[in-house]
């Protein structure tokens, strides 16, 4: 039963439990508890006249037998009319009869003051006629555009007959009507019109009035264009008005900017799914509102051009969200929500359904408990976390920013393309903006029951990831775990885990190794653990730079030893080891590991063979000191044994 229909079958249900009581004269009377009340309604629809006939034709007959000394009498007839009924009338065969209408606790009674009292076994024959203008209640409208109103039976027994104009598209919602020959809607015979309802949508002739609007907002410019049906411009001016109001205020509030290239469209429509909010939004740029929908269902309605379902998948946060945002902007705007949500829920609890099966086939009173839970739930969590923190969560999942990405301070990875929000990643996402898990009251109200299975897995996992993450000290999660942390799979996330946990113990020793000898790491180390945390490829490049390390502290421990007369005349003219060591310092830094071997290892040759280099120079200055000592002492023995002549 929807929202209108469910306003209707309470009112039905008081007129019958008021039902008719009896009085005469000085007799002491005897209160009825039996009776028949046969009826036949008649709803005739002038749409020209903005107007619905009303007559109904009642035949009521005392069925309760008169107790020993007393007598069983009705004076009066109270039924339940519709809200805002007008010209409210009734006569029987021998002229009118008085009657009044009073609201009872909220039900719209019409009493009908009997020409005489009916005793038991007579009947008496009553017409009761009515107007429905136009307006006359949120249910009515009737007009040359669109005719919207609920229908029902009288009394014990009823039959309902619907009278529209040729021409409307008719649209029969609740219980069924038939249409005969010369288009009346008829019901057959009702047995019980106490639970009977038809709601009755007839559209005319596609006739609009249109409105357009320029918004200004902080994320650029909102192009609005409002569709009214022609002979209801009121309306197209009241949501003009609310639209540029509020446009604004929900940029605000949702902290996004506004998300439309192009024209937004708005129509007034009838009425399709009233269980809510209005229609569902097929596309964001186009929206359609019931004629009877109050302004907070159009600013719910605005919340979804932002909040449409490539951001968000799971309906229940959409829609939260959408109320609990138009819940906040209209004590700005100034107008009223339809109820308060955790309250709303309390009283559909009977209907209640896990939000993650929320569908469009869903059961309409199941629907209706949904649409107040996620909004209770929305608001709740909002309290607990803050506004900022729920603007974070859709700022995140716009930029593809994962419930797992940037966690432990790193620059928080970006994926393509954009996964809209579900139960699984809102759960998480919360976790990561504000450190608050809500695991226990998603597996109360949200999650299917396999996803509640998953809860302690996750929770282990949790605990194991932040773990990781302490020990990565600012380097994060590996992409494997954050894949399979998001995706709930944890039987995988768990040994990706362990394995990135052991390879990080490696990775201390190799960077304390790293900082002792004075080099410089490499971001391809890190790089290394993102993208295979401790996977083969990740210790294939642990064991390449530990081999670069462990070469260059070989090499500078032989540098900075104590090097022999031989050594230092060996390296004398050579390049300095020491040269090639920075050489190789720097292109380890920028990730050469090849490179940077080739420096150590060309340092190692000149260490290598700097002795041997130093007793080929040391010999070749012996010869040399040599050679020019035999040529010296051949020279002085020429000059001694030369004889000047007399």
């Amino acid at each position: 039963m929807t929202a209108r229909s469910r306003r209707v079958g309470v009112i039905l249900a008081v007129g019958m439990v008021l039902g008719l009581i009896g009085s005469f004269g000085g007799v002491r009377p005897v209160l009825a508890a039996e009776y028949t009340l046969e009826s036949m309604a008649t709803y005739d629809v002038l749409p020209d006249d903005r107007v619905v006939a009303v007559a109904v034709d009642l035949e009521f007959t005392n069925t309760t037998p008169d107790p020993e000394g007393q007598f069983s009498i009705f004076e009066e007839l109270r039924l339940a009319i519709h809200d805002g009924a007008t010209n409210v009338t009734a006569r029987d065969e021998e002229g009118e009869l008085e009657v009044s209408v009073d609201d009872e606790s909220g039900v719209n009674v019409a009493t009908i003051a009997l020409r005489e009292g009916l005793r038991y076994e007579q009947t008496a024959a009553v017409e009761l006629d009515y107007r429905l203008v136009d307006g006359a209640s949120r249910e009515v409208r009737v007009g040359p555009s669109l005719v919207a109103f609920p229908a029902w039976g009288f009394g014990t027994a009823s039959e309902v007959e619907v009278k529209i104009p040729a021409g409307f598209e008719i649209r029969v919602d609740g219980d069924g009507l038939t249409e005969a020959a010369d288009g009346t809607l008829t019901s057959g015979p009702i047995d019980d019109p106490d639970a009977w309802l038809a709601v009755v949508t007839a559209l005319g002739p596609a006739d609009y009035i249109t409105f357009e609007m320029t918004v200004p907002l902080q994320g650029g410019t909102a192009d609005v264009v409002v569709r009214a049906f022609g002979d209801d411009p009121e309306w197209g001016e009241a949501t003009r008005d609310l639209v540029t109001e509020a446009l604004p205020v929900l940029e605000r509030e949702i902290g996004l900017p506004y998300p439309l290239i192009g024209q937004l469209i708005i129509t007034e429509g009838a009425p399709t799914d009233t269980t809510g909010f209005g229609e569902p939004v097929t596309r964001r740029s186009e929206i359609t509102v019931a004629h009877d929908q109050p302004p907070f269902t159009i600013v719910h309605q605005l919340a979804h051009v932002w909040l449409d379902t490539s951001l968000i998948e799971a309906r229940w946060i959409g829609e939260g969200m959408a109320s609990d945002l138009a819940a906040r902007a209209a004590e700005e705007l100034e107008i009223e929500p339809p109820y308060d949500p955790a309250v709303e829920a309390e009283e559909r609890s009977a209907d209640a359904i896990q939000l993650d099966a929320w569908g469009a086939s869903t059961d309409p009173a199941q629907a209706s408990y949904a649409y107040a839970a996620s909004w209770a739930l929305i608001e709740e969590i909002r309290d607990e976390v803050g506004d900022d923190a729920l603007r974070d969560v859709l700022t995140r999942t716009t930029a593809s920013i994962g419930a797992y990405d940037g966690a432990g301070g790193e620059t928080p990875f970006s994926a393509s393309p954009q996964e809209p929000l579900t139960s699984r990643s809102f759960l998480d996402q919360l976790g990561a903006v504000a450190d608050v898990d809500f695991a226990d009251r998603f597996a109360e109200l949200v999650l299917n029951a396999d996803d509640v299975a998953l809860l302690p897995d996750r929770q282990a996992a949790r605990d194991a990831f932040d773990e990781l993450i302490e020990a990565a000290q600012g380097w994060g999660a590996p992409d494997p775990v954050r894949a399979a942390m998001g995706a709930w799979r944890f039987d995988e996330a768990m040994p990706d885990i362990d394995a990135a946990a052991d390879w990080l113990i490696d990775r201390d020793a190799l960077v304390a190794d790293m900082e002792r000898v004075g080099l410089s790491r490499p971001e391809r180390l890190p790089q290394a653990y993102r993208a295979y945390g401790g996977g083969p490829e990740a210790v294939e490049e642990l064991d390449a730079e530990r081999i670069v390390v462990d070469a260059y502290a070989a090499t500078a421990e032989q540098v900075n030893e104590p090097r022999s007369l031989l050594a230092r005349l060996g390296l004398i003219g050579a390049t300095d080891p020491v040269t090639y060591l920075n050489m190789a310092n720097g292109l380890f830094a920028e990730g050469d590991l090849r490179g940077a071997m080739v420096n150590i290892e060309a340092a190692q040759r000149v260490l290598d063979s700097a002795e041997t280099t130093g007793i080929v120079r040391l010999t070749s200055l012996v010869l040399l000191v040599v050679a020019l000592a035999a040529i010296a002492i051949t020279v002085f023995r020429r000059r001694a044994s030369y004889t000047a002549r007399p």
